[in-house]
């Protein structure tokens, strides 16, 4: 068997900066991939809510004087996002149209009137069944202004120094818990 040894292959210079030059490419596409998923997943909108109050639960409940369920919501991302709804305990709300929260709001405070029964001078308890667009508000926008109409189901009791759970819930279907407490 004869053997070939005028045979000539590459450099071992020229080897090295094709190997190099694979594994820049190679760690190039996976900072791209790893990057673009961690982009993606920061420019998901995100709302934080923090219950100010659920105030005038003790009084008589009417349209002209129902209790105030009061927000106080941040949209530190850089999409508006819109409020669809809102649960307290077993009442649940949703908006005829989003209520929209501008992209870098701080602290922008919603406040929705709650309408009812009356409590009765013995029990003290108001039960929650509505909202009162023409008393609710953005800001200082009225929700009636925006021509947003509520739609509720269920009812919920409360009972001044007692605190309740809700959530407000998103167009895309997030929900953002908060807790607040009954007072009169």
């Amino acid at each position: 068997m004869k053997t070939n040894m005028n045979r000539k292959g590459i450099s071992n210079v020229v080897a090295t900066i094709i190997l190099i030059a694979v594994a820049i490419a190679l760690a190039v596409a996976v900072a791209v991939w790893v990057f673009g998923l961690a982009g993606s997943a920061s420019k998901t909108a995100t709302l934080q809510v923090q219950a100010v109050g659920l105030n005038n639960t003790a009084g008589p409940l009417t349209s002209s004087n129902p209790a105030y369920l009061s927000l106080l919501v941040s949209n530190p991302s850089s999409a508006a996002i819109g409020i669809n709804g809102f649960t307290l305990g077993g009442l649940s709300c949703v908006f005829s149209s989003p209520i929209s929260v501008p992209a870098g709001t701080q602290g922008e405070l919603i406040v929705i009137a709650l309408t009812g029964v009356t409590p009765s001078s013995s029990s003290g308890i108001a039960n929650f069944t509505g909202v009162s667009i023409s008393n609710s508000y953005i800001g200082s926008t009225s929700l009636q202004s925006l021509q947003i109409t509520a739609t509720c189901s269920g009812k919920q009791a409360a009972q001044v120094g007692v605190q309740y759970s809700g959530y407000v819930t998103t167009v895309s279907g997030q929900t953002y818990p908060f807790t607040v407490t009954a007072t009169s």
